[in-house]
């Protein structure tokens, strides 16, 4: 039976990178079956996104595991593998968000766009594989003559080239990458007063673990190219830049899960378009602290429908639905989900989460006032009077009331 430490030697450097390594491939072939068994682009994305991840880390995985030095086709493979796509990530991670955030979500022509500097960079080791590969060892037969006979001349000259232009293509590479995922930032902001003007439960659409996703991906490419930047004046050795790939596949673990964990139940009702958040009615009505500014003849409409919206509720009490949103209330009034969105907002002074909310923590003291408090839990009764989960409900109450729910039994009590 084979050795596998031959295979593959298992020590201090090549482990560690190996745990990233596999979490990245097995969950990026779990999101492509999923995404194909949902037909969901955002699966697709970040199985794509893990596979680069982990392809980052492998090169030196595989160093440390003894490939460069086994003189053979591992070896080779060493040098014809584009292993670092760093530039790739940042488009990657932005359009994912947009598909995972908006389930209309189709892919455009224009998107290949962003993956053009992505494109150039792969001309060069696509050439060096033709000419090496392909031209001199499969059509002519020419037998690799360097390096131990592992790497062709094309694969010799990239070897031997002057570093200075790799430590540019990988700084560009890192400035690309933050400003995507800037961009990718600050749609989340936008993001976050969608869910809480279309739904009435939005903290479990909040995804807070795709914040800190991109948070830690900010986190390890700044780590990452301190490592390198300090590498380059104080490395005497290819074990000194470990940390910075090690980073890397922290990373990729992390990441692997919280991608998994954005289910397509969790998101299926999303359709956000942060293109078309800014419209001309947004623009003409601005939301304070206190409420909207809207002309006379535009107050007497939202007046008239502000009147017609307490009346639905008193009489239907459509907040007690958990999975109430802005489009199905606004279906029930015989008015579109933009009408409904600046009455709340102009007469309430308020966004439509924490209107609904609001309804639903006064039925919560009506309840408690009632005594029903002494015949169920409060968590109970709060579920009965629409919110979805604990934290929600404790979060909600708070803001609305100033108190936590204990304080609120304990003040009718007295």
């Amino acid at each position: 039976m084979p050795d596998v430490n031959q295979f593959f030697e298992f020590n201090q450097f090549s482990a560690p990178l190996l745990i990233g390594f596999l979490q990245g491939i097995i969950f990026s072939v779990i999101l492509f079956m999923r995404g194909w068994r949902e037909e969901r682009i955002s699966d697709y994305l970040a199985a794509i996104i893990l596979v680069l991840g982990s392809m980052y880390g492998a090169q030196w995985m595989f160093g440390f595991a003894g490939w460069y030095d086994s003189h053979d086709w591992r070896t080779t493979l060493m040098f014809y593998v584009e292993w670092k796509n760093l530039i790739a990530f940042g488009p990657l991670i932005w359009l994912y968000f947009r598909a995972l955030t908006n389930t209309d979500f189709r892919w455009e022509k224009k998107y290949w766009w962003h993956f053009l500097p992505w494109g150039l960079l792969l001309l060069t080791p696509l050439g060096i594989f033709l000419y090496d590969v392909v031209y001199s060892r499969l059509m002519l037969g020419e037998p690799f003559a360097y390096f131990y006979n592992t790497r062709g001349p094309a694969a010799e000259w990239d070897n031997n080239g002057d570093s200075t232009i790799f430590y540019l293509i990988f700084a560009l590479s890192c400035v690309h990458l933050v400003v995507y995922l800037l961009r990718t930032l600050r749609e989340y902001r936008r993001y976050r007063a969608y869910i809480d003007r279309e739904f009435s439960n939005a903290s479990q659409l909040s995804f807070r673990s795709l914040r800190i996703t991109l948070y830690l991906l900010l986190l390890g490419v700044t780590a990452t190219v301190l490592f390198e930047i300090v590498n380059v004046f104080t490395s005497r050795s290819y074990v000194d830049s470990w940390d910075s790939y090690f980073s890397m596949s922290l990373l990729v673990y992390f990441a692997a899960i919280q991608f998994f964990s954005l289910t397509p139940q969790l998101t299926r009702a999303l359709r956000f378009r942060p293109d078309q958040e800014e419209e001309p009615e947004a623009a003409e009505v601005a939301l304070s602290g206190t409420g909207k500014s809207v002309s006379p003849d535009s107050e007497v409409d939202l007046s008239a429908w502000a009147t017609k919206l307490d009346r639905r509720l008193e009489e239907h009490e459509d907040y007690l639905n958990p999975d109430l949103k802005l489009g199905d209330l606004a279906d029930e009034l015989g008015t579109n989900s933009s009408i409904l969105s600046k009455v709340i907002n102009s007469v309430h002074g308020v966004n439509f989460n924490d209107f609904i909310n609001a309804r639903r923590c006064e039925a919560f003291l009506r309840r408690i006032e009632a005594g029903d408090h002494e015949r169920h839990t409060l968590l109970s009764i709060a579920l009965d009077c629409g919110f979805n989960s604990k934290s929600t409900f404790n979060r909600a109450f708070k803001k609305q009331t100033g108190l936590s729910p204990g304080q609120a039994v304990r003040a009718v009590r007295q």
